[in-house]
């Protein structure tokens, strides 16, 4: 069945359906996976602090262009953050025709998207930030609690994850322009030059 609606969020409960999921998934766009004009340093820093902070996460690459039926979520949790609002629309949709196949979804976005039945967190409003990343931080420190990530099954998980290779700090969204290709692929393509760079 696909999950409620949520108006309001506890964080603590956050932090603990994160932390206790099994195989949790980050799946970012492109612009946020590459560094593109990335001004943003609360999301920026929610990142960075998830990814160091939560045993077996799983961070994948939402493409601007490849048909939604493609990405795989996580029978467990799946936050999404950086989609640009036209993509996230589609996989909004896309999740509506699989429901029941997948876990909890959090949404991390200011795109003022309707009810979706999916957890939704304003991006614009800094608080939720801080006060999630001090929830999960105190349960990681609580004696007696385990996360999903440090169990025996998170443990192998982990050992099969493929890491992304660090982001290029010097590269420049705007040098794509000088390619003049429709806007809905250069990230792609940035990012395919990018992994191939010398």
């Amino acid at each position: 069945m696909a999950p409620k609606n949520e108006t309001s969020h506890d964080v603590h409960s956050l932090a603990h359906l994160i932390l206790t999921s099994e195989r949790p998934v980050l799946m970012i766009g492109s612009s946020t996976r590459w560094g593109w004009n990335d001004t943003d340093k609360e999301r920026r820093d929610l990142l960075r602090f998830l990814e160091e902070k939560i045993p077996s996460l799983d961070t994948a690459h939402v493409s601007d262009f490849k048909p939604a039926d493609t990405l795989t979520f996580s029978s467990g949790v799946t936050l999404l953050v950086g989609i640009p609002k036209s993509r996230l629309e589609l996989i909004l949709k896309h999740l509506d025709t699989i429901q029941g196949s997948y876990g909890r979804v959090l949404l991390f976005d200011d795109h003022a998207l309707p009810p979706t039945g999916h957890i939704h967190i304003d991006v614009r409003d800094h608080a939720p930030f801080h006060s999630l990343t001090r929830a999960i931080s105190s349960l990681l420190s609580t004696s007696g609690f385990t996360p999903w990530g440090a169990t025996p099954d998170g443990i192998a998980h982990a050992q099969n994850l493929v890491k992304y290779p660090e982001k290029r700090p010097d590269w420049k969204w705007d040098e794509t322009k000088a390619l003049h290709i429709p806007e809905e692929f250069r990230h792609d393509l940035a990012a395919g030059l990018d992994e191939h760079a010398e």
